[in-house]
């Protein structure tokens, strides 16, 4: 021992004491433990499914936040009814929008989706584009924006770890929402939001069957199950529907 009373080595180094450090192991996990508690406590608001694909802009559909989009962005012509679509991304991204669309076109081809259709040759029309992305914000499946006057549609990146052919009725959405004569120009309606959610019910129906639907699918499912669903998307930020032109 030194003068002052505390442990030392032979070299006359100070030594901590046992209970000191017994007390660092015994407090730095409990420390830890209350950090990850502390976190999962802070509550978060639950949001409605209309507010899980918030309302674009006149140049937007839908809101996705910020994209991260794959390095390489080399292009090829859409399958079927999309050949005058050209496809964006690296050979991985291609073949997941290849086979959404694919599989969009056999929906279309069923007749059932005239708006949809009315969308495909808008989309068409203005020398469109089709490209994966990971969304800022996650829950949001598809999104369409202008872009150098073409509209391109985004698909959530999701899909690559999925059965990319699930990936139809966001598209089915997002055509449905490039047919309303506002957009672009206009946000996207209350009603036109709606009618597009219907459109992507029955394509969820159809192509995304299983015991785990895609996002997207739940979300339609619960905002059509509400009675008041225009209004669920107008307190979402959706434009209330406007009167038709006298």
């Amino acid at each position: 021992m030194q003068d002052d009373g505390l442990p030392t080595l032979p070299t006359g180094e100070p030594v901590l004491h046992r209970w000191f450090v017994i007390a660092m192991l015994v407090l730095v996990p409990l420390a830890g433990a209350t950090t990850l508690w502390a976190m999962l406590s802070v509550s978060r608001p639950e949001l409605t499914a209309a507010e899980r694909r918030p309302p674009g802009d006149g140049v937007v559909t839908i809101e996705r936040g910020d994209a991260v989009l794959a390095t390489t962005q080399d292009a090829e012509p859409g399958p079927d009814c999309s050949q005058g679509i050209r496809l964006l991304g690296d050979s991985g991204s291609r073949a997941v929008a290849r086979r959404a669309m694919a599989a969009t076109c056999d929906l279309i081809a069923s007749g059932d989706f005239p708006q949809a259709r009315a969308g495909l040759v808008e989309w068409v029309r203005s020398d469109g584009r089709l490209r994966i992305a990971t969304f800022e914000l996650s829950g949001v499946e598809s999104s369409a924006r202008v872009e150098e006057e073409r509209i391109v549609i985004e698909l959530n990146a999701v899909f690559q770890f999925d059965d990319a052919a699930r990936g139809a009725p966001a598209l089915i959405h997002q055509l449905e929402l490039i047919a309303s004569p506002d957009w672009p120009g206009d946000p996207v309606t209350a009603d036109v939001a709606l009618e597009a959610a219907r459109a992507q019910a029955v394509a969820c129906e159809r192509l995304a069957p299983g015991v785990q639907p895609p996002r997207g699918c739940a979300d339609v499912e619960e905002l059509l199950a509400d009675t008041d669903a225009i209004q669920l998307l107008v307190d979402a930020g959706y434009p209330p529907s406007r009167a038709p032109a006298p």
